[in-house]
C-alpha cells in the first residue's frame, strides 16, 4: 500500500507534458453503447414510469414504438455490459491501494484527490462498474416477467415490476452522479473517452501508478501508448 502527496504527482505531470492513450477505440465504443443505450432506456423507462413524463415518448416516435423498442434497447444494454465484464473484470478487481482509497473517502470527496498510489482506476470507479454489473442483471432478471406477463403468475409479475423500477431509479441517480464527477468535477474523464488520450498531467495527478507503468512501456516517449 503506497500513498504520495498532492505535490508530488502533480510534478510528475509537470515534468511530462504532451498526451498518453487511456482507452483504445474499442473500449470507447463499448462504453458509448451501454452509455447511449441507458440514456435511451432511461428517457423511455421515466415515461413509461410516470404519466407526466409521458411525453418522452415522442423521442422514440410515440408511445407503442417506445413500449416495442424498451426492451430490446434493454437487450443492448445488458450485452454491452457483459463485453464490459469480458474485458475489465480483472482490473476492475480490488486492491489493498482501493482499500485505502475507501478510507479516504472523505479527503477525496473535499479535496478530489485522495493521495493514494492508484491504478488505472481508483476505487470509485470500481465500484461503479460492479454497481452498474449487478443491476444490470437485476434489471434484465425482472424486465423479462414485464416483456412477457403471460409466463408469469401475478406475484412474480407484481415483484418484478416493482424491484425493476426501484433498480432503476438507483441506476439513474448512479448515472447522473457519474456524469457531473466526469464531466464537470474532473475535466479531463469526460474528453478521455471521447478521444481516447488525456494528458500526461491529468494522468500522473489522478492515477500515479498507472501512468507509471505506461511511462515504462513506451520508455517514456513524450506521447505514450497504453500497452494491451
Amino acid at each position: 500500500m503506497t500513498a504520495i502527496a498532492s505535490h508530488d504527482v502533480r510534478a510528475a505531470g509537470t515534468a511530462a507534458p504532451g498526451t498518453i492513450k487511456r482507452y483504445n477505440l474499442f473500449e470507447r465504443i463499448v462504453h458509448w453503447t451501454v452509455g447511449l443505450s441507458f440514456v435511451a432506456l432511461m428517457l423511455s423507462g421515466l415515461a413509461l414510469g410516470y404519466p407526466r413524463l409521458y411525453w418522452l415518448s415522442g423521442v422514440f416516435g410515440g408511445g407503442q414504438t417506445m413500449r416495442a423498442a424498451h426492451p430490446w434497447i434493454g437487450v443492448g444494454f445488458t450485452a454491452g455490459i457483459v463485453v464490459m465484464l469480458v474485458i475489465w473484470a480483472k482490473p476492475m478487481l480490488f486492491d489493498a491501494d482501493d482499500r485505502l482509497w475507501v478510507r479516504r473517502i472523505r479527503t477525496y470527496a473535499a479535496t478530489g484527490h485522495s493521495g493514494v498510489d492508484n491504478g488505472r482506476w481508483n476505487a470509485g470507479q470500481k465500484g461503479y462498474f460492479w454497481v452498474s454489473v449487478l443491476t444490470g442483471v437485476v434489471l434484465l432478471v425482472t424486465g423479462i416477467p414485464l416483456w412477457f406477463p403471460s409466463l408469469t403468475g401475478a406475484g412474480i409479475l407484481r415483484w418484478s415490476r416493482f424491484i425493476h423500477h426501484a433498480v432503476f431509479l438507483l441506476t439513474v441517480g448512479g448515472f447522473i452522479v457519474h456524469v457531473l464527477l466526469s464531466a464537470v468535477m474532473f475535466p479531463g474523464t469526460m474528453s478521455a473517452m471521447s478521444s481516447g488520450r488525456v494528458s500526461r498531467g491529468w494522468a500522473a495527478y489522478h492515477h500515479p501508478r498507472w501512468f507509471r507503468e505506461q511511462r515504462r512501456s513506451v520508455g517514456d516517449a513524450g506521447d505514450g501508448e497504453q500497452a494491451g
